[in-house]
C-alpha cells in the first residue's frame, strides 16, 4: 500500500463520518421540529377546549341562576 492510497482512505472515511453525522443531526433536527409542531398544535386544540368548557360552566351557571330566580319568585 502506498501513502498516497492510505491518505485517500482515510480521506474518504472521514469525509464519510462527517457526512453521516451530518445526516443524522438533520434527521434529528426535522425530527425535534416536527415534534414542536406537534407540541404547538396539540397547546392550541387545549386552549381551545378550555374556552369551550369555560362557556359550558358559564352557560350552566346562569341557567342554574335564572332557574333559581324562577323557583323563588314562585
Amino acid at each position: 500500500m502506498s501513502p498516497r492510497r492510505v491518505s485517500e482512505i482515510y480521506a474518504r472515511t472521514v469525509s464519510n463520518f462527517a457526512d453521516n453525522v451530518m445526516a443524522t443531526t438533520r434527521i434529528a433536527n426535522n425530527t425535534l421540529f416536527a415534534n414542536i409542531d406537534a407540541y404547538k398544535a396539540f397547546v392550541q386544540r387545549e386552549k381551545d377546549d378550555v374556552k369551550e368548557f369555560s362557556r359550558i360552566a358559564t352557560n350552566t351557571a346562569r341557567t342554574f341562576e335564572q332557574t333559581s330566580r324562577d323557583v323563588a319568585r314562585v
